[in-house]
């Protein structure tokens, strides 16, 4: 019993650190002091000890021999290359949301695209960061892949990590009303269940992401820098 209430404490702890970096609450570089957490999460230290094991494996902190552990930061290559990976995971995930997609499934991810429109017509930068990682896990979570959607739920924290960063050193990314439908094709492609060309424009779509986002990642890999 008492083992089975430690995972459980451990894997609340996990979420709750997790979501702290997800919001900026927790910034790339800070410190991650296990008692203080622990304090601050109204837990037993040992839990937390091991969630900070868990977030170091899925790469979301660092643990530096003499420094302690800290949120990760990411230079020029690492932030490009963080494109690269989604790319190729959320590739797959589109193709095999298309073709493994419960109705309720397709639903919600059509429903998240409507959240992500909702904040580009409000201007609001933070709901709209926060929508457009909620489309994304919408679509892994319809794949039935654990495995993929561990993967790619830490690589959109790690990005909406460093975009949060980004608004609070006043290196917002633009957002236009242009790319408000900008997600309407892969969305439609994955709810007809046309497997291959979601594959194809959810790696196209992260590709231009990525060249849009030249500018803004060389602004935020200085600040990590300074």
């Amino acid at each position: 019993m008492h083992q089975r209430t430690l995972m459980c404490s451990e894997e609340m702890a996990y979420r709750k650190i997790k979501q702290r970096i997800l919001d900026g609450r927790l910034a790339p570089g800070a410190r991650l002091v296990h008692r203080t957490l622990a304090k601050e999460l109204d837990m037993s230290p040992n839990p937390v000890v091991l969630a900070l094991r868990m977030l170091e494996r899925d790469g979301l902190i660092v643990n530096t021999p003499g420094l302690g552990a800290c949120v990760r930061q990411w230079d020029r290559t690492e932030i490009e290359d963080l494109y690269h990976m989604r790319a190729c995971q959320e590739a797959l995930a589109s193709r095999l949301c298309a073709q493994r997609a419960t109705q309720d499934e397709l639903g919600k991810v059509k429903a998240a695209n409507d959240m992500f429109k909702e904040g580009i017509d409000k201007n609001d930068v933070e709901e709209n960061i926060r929508a457009d990682v909620g489309l994304h896990l919408a679509i892994v979570a319809g794949a039935h892949s654990p495995d993929l959607e561990r993967v790619v739920e830490n690589l959109s924290i790690m990005q909406c990590s460093m975009k949060v960063f980004g608004m609070s050193l006043g290196i917002p990314r633009e957002m236009s009303t242009q790319v408000r439908d900008i997600h309407d094709p892969l969305v439609q492609a994955i709810v007809e269940r046309k497997p291959k060309l979601a594959e194809r424009l959810a790696r196209e779509h992260v590709q231009q992401s990525l060249k849009k986002s030249i500018p803004w990642i060389k602004e935020v890999a200085e600040a990590f820098e300074g």
